[in-house]
């Protein structure tokens, strides 16, 4: 199978384009935005504003299935410049969309947590959306379209992490201030799923392979909340956990409206694939042990 990965070089798209590139049953070619990658030669450049590099994506990839990886994905700038947040989310999704009908390919789409509220959670692939924010919205209407590619696949996810140095994940934000002795303020009333990335690639590609359709959650087994989970990484990584101080949402004054009592189940996928990823303290430790 021929896999177009969009947003290779993000966090999701490494680990899904490394891990296609190990299994025979891909043939991978991966995009790039950040013009710091624009030395890889495996690399395709493509702007999800820009469409004739989405178009000349297509034509040189020639694929059969296409990962879109690529998202505005801060929640506050989302916020503060709509019409961008709009324009990548949505309209960029609607490009990329169109091409897959033109080239009669798959489309795999991640979405988030955000387009539920955070009254009622953790919630299932049936529970009626109903996003609070500018980035949850766009991912809504982002799935609509997606919904409209035959046999295109979802993927709501949240809470992703791994180890990067250069990455602004929960994990990295965490180990970084940790390193430094820096203080932090964490906070104790959003719960959410904290999700391994390379497992999310991993569960990804094996929907693929089954041929699944339509919305799955994919998420660590474990709902917790950040401050909980910024506990836990102090408790894997040797960091001292008296430099994390929780504290409320409200208290924060963040620019976009948060779900939470959040989180996804795990239902569906132990369902059909008979396993889900891996909880919070079994990942940390595998992520510590691989250093």
């Amino acid at each position: 199978m021929k896999i177009l990965i969009i947003g290779a070089d993000g966090q999701v798209g490494k680990h899904l384009y490394s891990s296609a590139a190990k299994d025979g049953d891909f043939i991978v070619v991966g995009t790039y935005r950040n013009p710091k990658n624009s030395k890889s030669p495996a690399l395709l450049y493509l702007d999800l504003t820009k469409p004739p590099t989405i178009k000349k994506a297509f034509d040189l990839a020639v694929p059969e299935i296409v990962i879109l990886c690529s998202a505005m994905t801060h929640v506050d700038n989302c916020e503060r410049d709509k019409e961008l947040a709009w324009k990548i989310n949505v309209e960029g999704v609607r490009y990329v969309a169109e091409n897959c009908k033109t080239f009669n390919c798959r489309l795999v789409f991640f979405s988030s947590e955000y387009v539920f509220d955070g009254e009622k959670g953790p919630y299932s692939e049936n529970d009626d959306t109903n996003p609070i924010s500018v980035y949850g919205k766009t991912k809504l209407e982002g799935e609509k379209i997606v919904l409209a590619v035959k046999d295109s696949l979802i993927i709501r996810t949240t809470v992703v992490y791994s180890y990067e140095p250069e990455s602004k994940n929960f994990l990295m934000q965490v180990l970084r201030k940790g390193a430094l002795k820096e203080k932090m303020s964490i906070v104790n009333d959003q719960y959410s799923n904290p999700t391994n990335a390379a497992e999310l690639a991993n569960f990804t590609l094996e929907l693929i392979k089954l041929k699944k359709s339509g919305i799955y959650n994919v998420v660590g087994k474990d709902l917790m909340s950040r401050y909980e989970f910024a506990l836990k990484i102090c408790e894997i990584f040797d960091l001292n956990p008296a430099l994390i101080a929780p504290e409320r949402t409200a208290n924060l004054d963040q620019m976009a409206k948060r779900p939470l009592k959040a989180g996804l189940k795990t239902d569906k996928i132990f369902l059909e694939l008979n396993k889900i990823p891996s909880g919070a303290e079994s990942s940390l430790k595998s992520i510590k042990r691989a250093l």
